[in-house]
């Protein structure tokens, strides 16, 4: 029987939190939450220079933002209104994070401007979104890993679960890279910010816990191949009954029923926990996640802007979901020819460098997911008798994870009741369907993280045709291209 306390999580309590975390079985596998607290309530960014003056006798506050107005409930400009209560207390340089395109790329060059003005700043306080979250962790941690500047995150939206995990995803040789950074010391959540939020924001953050009928399940697998070395259910079992209220109140959601909008509020934070108490992010993050990050990967070559992240990724969900349906109710294990399943690093580096030479002229893509992938591949070699072991004791698998997915047709439902995006070409850049199959059939090449879609390709499934069958599935759903 889960814990009750573990199952209704309440992420503003953090001592209790740790308590849970503490009382769960081998809790020496979990990571602490390194963040002195977490503010979700109504009026909370007035709360905000008490919160600096918690972390710093200092008087110098580096103000980060993006270009982009936010306004809340009140149609108050909230960089504006943070500028000014922080200049009540403190000297506050303020700089605005912005490039040609209007489009704030999470990259380590952006990550160097924040840095640069590190020079006598004793507080670092982010405002926006989840690039500018995680380019204000990787910048603080990686300017001075021991011991970082205290950093506040004002969150504007319910966008992403990234504002509470100690990760950043990057933008790297034009790869995206999720890279260990840190926790912000302080999340501030006003919902009468991220209640204002453009709906279709708050949307994306109930679309990137679709995530969690699938990436857990991902974790589990390569863990159990050896491609993983580390797994706890505790980081899902936090959250996932609280995601399946979302899913019953979708409709709710669409309205921005203030209840629901808190409960969102809550998961999603949950949820980054999620990651770092793993101290990685397969908990929230598997093959949907890798599909999303290619057709990122190609949006410069396309000449688009980028998607909102959560929406991206429940889309890729969907064909998740299918996936896994796939896996649990048609796969044959004495079908697979065991000794068929392992190509040689000679015979892959051509398709990874095929599949990816394209995004640039430098190769700077292609190497970036070659480097990682042989890594993958040389693993997989190595635990090739795990393989066997789990081909034997299919059933017993399937047991364990059956109650941690969902029916992909109850989700694509949910997801229409939510008023999400159900197909690429539904969301804000809409993205075509040739740009969506190469991303599909190649994304278990990207990087070094085991998911279903490796298990299939190695098993011989993963071809042109089986990519077509899960897309015909997924239109059945009304979702997909």
């Amino acid at each position: 029987m889960l814990d009750k306390r573990l199952i209704e999580a309440d992420a503003s309590k953090l001592d209790e939190l740790r308590d849970i975390m503490a009382h769960q079985e081998n809790p020496e596998k979990l990571h602490d939450i390194a963040m002195d607290a977490v503010l979700i309530e109504h009026g909370a960014l007035a709360k905000l220079s008490d919160c600096v003056r918690s972390l710093t006798a200092g008087s110098k506050v580096l103000l980060v933002t993006g270009p982009t107005l936010i306004q809340d409930v009140h149609e108050q400009n909230i960089k504006e209104a943070v500028f000014a209560q922080l200049k009540e207390s403190f000297e506050v340089e303020w700089l605005v994070i912005s490039e040609p395109d209007s489009i704030v790329h999470c990259t380590p060059e952006n990550a160097a401007k924040i840095q640069a003005r590190f020079e006598g700043v004793d507080c670092v306080v982010g405002v926006g979104s989840g690039t500018i979250c995680d380019l204000n962790k990787y910048a603080t941690f990686y300017a001075d890993k021991e011991h970082p500047l205290p950093l506040i995150i004002v969150q504007t939206a319910l966008s992403v679960n990234a504002f509470s995990d100690n990760s950043s995803v990057m933008l790297i040789n034009g790869v995206k890279r999720t890279v260990h950074s840190r926790y912000p010391t302080i999340l501030i959540i006003d919902l009468d910010v991220v209640t204002a939020a453009p709906p279709e924001m708050n949307v994306s953050g109930y679309g990137d816990l679709i995530a969690t009928w699938t990436a857990p399940v991902d974790w589990y697998l390569s863990y159990t191949l050896g491609m993983g070395g580390n797994f706890h259910t505790a980081p899902s079992d936090m959250i996932r009954t609280q995601c399946e209220r979302l899913l019953e109140n979708s409709e709710r959601l669409a309205a921005c029923d203030p209840e629901v909008i808190g409960d969102l509020a809550n998961v999603l934070t949950l949820s980054g926990f999620s990651m770092g108490l793993a101290d990685e992010s397969s908990p929230a993050s598997g093959s949907e996640h890798v599909m999303s990050h290619l057709i990122d990967m190609s949006s410069g070559v396309r000449k688009t802007g980028i998607c909102y992240h959560g929406t991206q990724v429940a889309v890729s969900g969907i064909l998740s979901c299918i996936l896994w349906d796939y896996l649990l109710h048609e796969f044959d294990p004495a079908s697979v020819d065991v000794d068929a399943c392992y190509p040689t690093l000679e015979e892959m580096e051509p398709r990874v460098r095929a599949a990816f030479d394209w995004l640039d002229n430098t190769h700077s893509a292609a190497n970036e997911c070659w480097s990682d992938y042989q890594k993958k591949l040389t693993k997989w070699h190595n635990n090739k008798e795990n393989f066997k072991a789990f081909l034997a004791n299919f059933d017993a698998f399937k047991q364990q994870v059956s109650g941690w997915v969902k029916d992909p047709a109850y989700i694509a439902a949910c997801m229409h009741k939510a008023n999400a995006p159900c197909r690429y070409k539904d969301l804000n850049f809409p993205v075509d369907a040739d740009t969506v199959r190469w991303a599909i059939t190649n994304c278990h090449l990207m990087r070094n993280r085991f998911s279903i879609i490796d298990l299939l390709h190695f098993s011989g499934k993963w071809d042109d045709a089986f990519v077509q069958m899960v897309l015909d599935r997924a239109e059945a759903l009304d979702a997909g291209l």
